[in-house]
């Protein structure tokens, strides 16, 4: 099987083991590794993959996180449901689509048409480029197929929309959870759909211990109600262990929502939650389920990054969007080289850049930190460390102040970061430190911790200054994420405190970078920020006391590391463009196996390596797998020849090709490599039996090669 295996292990080490083959190359190439042996144990907690099954890893509301969860064995998928101007329900949080998409607009005012050309994908990785916008009726068809649930969060209250879709979809009414917030809302539900369960999440009577509360839900198809998380973890007196105890006498149960950190987990499965919203459910799983490690979180990752190439497209993140009318005079940013705008080029090179104008107080550039929550659940909705780095040129301009950075998502206060002058001093709060001279490149970072008070800020690699920001955590400089409001500008004030200026990039970290880190940074550069996590100098990292070892079996190859105790480890991968954490690898002080098809020809030039990812050096750097295929291609995800269904399965499955008119043939693999079925020109769908395991299932037309990751449990 695929798995991360927690094991004892001997003398204060901890192993890495890799094994690597054809699953593996499927898996890794797309950040699709992931927690199977354990994680598949049979157990009744109901984990819920927040925002569409798996979106911590994939792209949130999308076809392809739901498919990632429903593999992962989640027991629900949390999607949120808009309908679109023509009346057609869509997954979609927020009530427009300039985050998660390249369109702009609010989604009750567009088109299906328009929603559905729509890429949902890229703002979450390249690797996921063309995912489209699903709508209810095809996610419900995909959670039918896997036997899995959706539980809607109904952005808009429309019984009649969801009962048509259910419908149009031909798949039962209990596949959905539905989620009222007041009890008129649950009798209506239930009276529309009567055998549709539903998890109450609305206001509690003053008495806790109200009988004709639970009552209501119990006669009104309630299965559960849901809580805050935060409710439980701050709680000063019994009234949710009171609640948790009149929930079962009534046969209901008591959810949680959205913990991500382990931590937490842990507390949650201490008070008894039975039932909990997450976007990590493979590590949920691990500790409700298996009393497991539950991973490492939230890792230091660069969020946002943005190169103004001739576009306000996200190198990293979602798009940048204008707020206001930009056929206001002066009110336009413009996209050209260095050279086209008559300005000093950078390292020697002409580099694409923008020219941001001097915003009025009704417009500024928005942008979408993408930072998943600091680890506190409940209330939280801004974080409290982070890293913003900027390359530009301000040009002589008119105003004593320049508004660089501004929290407030409306622009309805002064801004929290400014130039000063024409000296060109930058902070807050008549704290200024540093200059430099107008229309000269520049690089200036600002390094904010909050927990700490205070913003450090340097120029060009060196440290300038610290600004103090008192009673400051949770407040004003406290950087939106994508929990909250989300949205934060880039260059407006309320007051008009704004100059034009030239950017060349800017990126956005969601931790805070150290002096050292700033200095690798260094000037602005021809090919913009790098994008590095390093190691931080005054992380304590455990002593290597043996060499990397690498062999190899009939199973697979292998890779062996060992190091300290008490670090915590994952895989990378380096498929040609840096490397990259390979999903739902990491691990604590236990073994950690991949075991998959033994077919290393296919790992063309891909190098894999074990760090410590506590911000410690490598463990094992870079094992290089050659081949003579050059074969790179496999997908296991968005294919769209054919699918595999219920996955995972407890023995058959169906093998699915969507009405296609070609003849396929099918092959499965075992984990070891070994072919268990082979069937020639299958037309339409066909049902295999299997025995528990992992499998590699493999589709050929005669033109293409499709691939699907297969579970058979018990």
């Amino acid at each position: 099987m695929v798995a991360i295996v927690d094991r004892p292990y001997k003398n204060g080490f901890a192993n890495c083991l890799l094994n690597l083959n054809l699953m593996v190359r499927v898996l890794l190439m797309f950040g699709l590794a992931f927690l199977v042996d354990e994680s598949y144990a049979q157990c009744n907690f109901k984990t819920i993959g927040h925002r569409g099954g798996s979106s911590y890893y994939f792209p949130e509301n999308t076809l392809v996180s739901l498919e990632q969860g429903f593999i992962a064995d989640i027991y629900a998928a949390e999607v949120d449901v808009r309908f679109t101007s023509d009346s057609t329900l869509v997954l979609m949080h927020d009530s427009y689509v300039d985050r998660t998409t390249n369109g702009t607009g609010e989604v009750a005012d567009l088109p299906l048409s328009y929603i559905k050309s729509l890429d949902a994908g890229s703002w979450k990785g390249t690797q996921f480029t063309g995912t489209p916008v699903p709508t209810l009726k095809e996610a419900l068809e995909l959670a039918n197929r896997y036997h899995k649930k959706l539980y809607l969060n109904m952005k808009v209250f429309a019984p009649k929309l969801i009962a048509k879709a259910l419908i149009d979809a031909n798949v039962a009414s209990d596949i959905v959870i539905l989620d009222p917030d007041d009890l008129d809302k649950v009798v209506t539900y239930h009276k529309i759909m009567p055998n549709t369960p539903l998890a109450y999440f609305g206001d509690f009577p003053a008495d806790i211990e109200d009988t004709s509360f639970y009552t209501l839900l119990k006669n009104n198809g309630a299965v559960a109600i849901e809580i805050p998380a935060d409710y439980i973890l701050y709680a000063t007196d019994d009234t949710y262990t009171k609640m948790l105890n009149m929930c079962h006498s009534y046969g209901l149960q008591l959810w949680a929502y959205t913990v991500n950190d382990a931590p937490y987990f842990r507390i949650l499965k201490d008070f008894g939650i039975e039932g909990l919203e997450t976007d990590r459910p493979t590590a949920a799983t691990q500790v409700f389920c298996n009393n497991g490690f539950g991973g490492y979180f939230p890792e230091n990752r660069v969020t946002g990054q943005w190169d103004f190439n001739q576009n306000l497209m996200g190198t990293i993140g979602s798009k940048l969007g204008i707020v206001g009318d930009t056929a206001v005079s002066g009110q336009k940013i413009i996209f050209g080289t260095t050279a086209s705008f008559g300005l000093p080029s950078i390292e020697d090179t002409q580099v694409p850049i923008a020219r941001i104008p001097a915003f009025d107080a009704q417009h500024a550039l928005r942008f979408f930190s993408n930072i998943a929550p600091e680890g506190i659940p409940g209330v939280q909705d801004c974080d409290n460390t982070y890293t913003l780095v900027f390359d530009l040129l301000k040009p002589t301009g008119k105003n004593a102040y320049t508004s660089i950075l501004q929290t407030s998502n409306n622009n309805s206060d002064d801004a929290d970061f400014f130039l000063k002058d024409s000296i060109n001093s930058f902070g807050i709060l008549s704290q200024y430190k540093g200059s430099f001279k107008d229309s000269t490149w520049v690089r200036l970072a600002l390094v904010v911790d909050l927990y700490k008070e205070k913003m450090d800020e340097f120029l060009n690699g060196d440290y300038v200054g610290t600004i103090a920001l008192e009673n400051s955590k949770n407040g004003r400089f406290c950087l939106n994420n994508n929990w909250g409001v989300q949205a934060s500008n880039f260059f407006s004030d309320n007051d008009g405190e704004t100059n034009p200026l030239f950017v060349s990039s800017i990126q956005l970290r969601n931790y805070a970078l150290t002096v050292d880190e700033i200095k690798q940074l260094g000037g602005p550069k021809a090919t913009k920020i790098d994008k590095t996590v390093w190691p931080s100098v005054n992380t304590v990292c455990p002593e290597f006391t043996d060499s990397i070892k690498l062999t190899s079996d009939v199973n697979g190859i292998h890779l062996l590391a060992q190091a300290g105790d008490q670090v915590n480890y994952k895989w990378e991968m380096n498929s040609g463009s840096g490397w990259e954490a390979i999903s739902g690898t990491a691990f604590k002080s236990v073994v950690s196996t991949l075991t998959i098809i033994n077919h290393p020809e296919l790992l063309d030039g891909y190098k894999f390596r074990c760090i410590a990812f506590n911000e410690c050096p490598t463990v094992s750097d870079e094992y290089v797998f050659k081949d003579i295929t050059g074969n790179n291609e496999i997908n296991d995800f968005q294919n769209q020849g054919f699918l595999v269904y219920p996955n995972p399965s407890k023995k058959t499955v169906t093998i699915d090709f969507l009405q296609s008119s070609l003849k396929y043939d099918i092959s499965i693999y075992s984990v070891l490599g070994v072919e268990v079925y082979h069937q020639y020109s299958v037309m339409g769908k066909c049902q295999v039996n299997l025995s528990k395991g992992t499998y590699l299932v493999q589709a050929t037309n005669g033109q293409t090669s499709e691939y699907k990751r297969l579970i058979i449990k018990d």
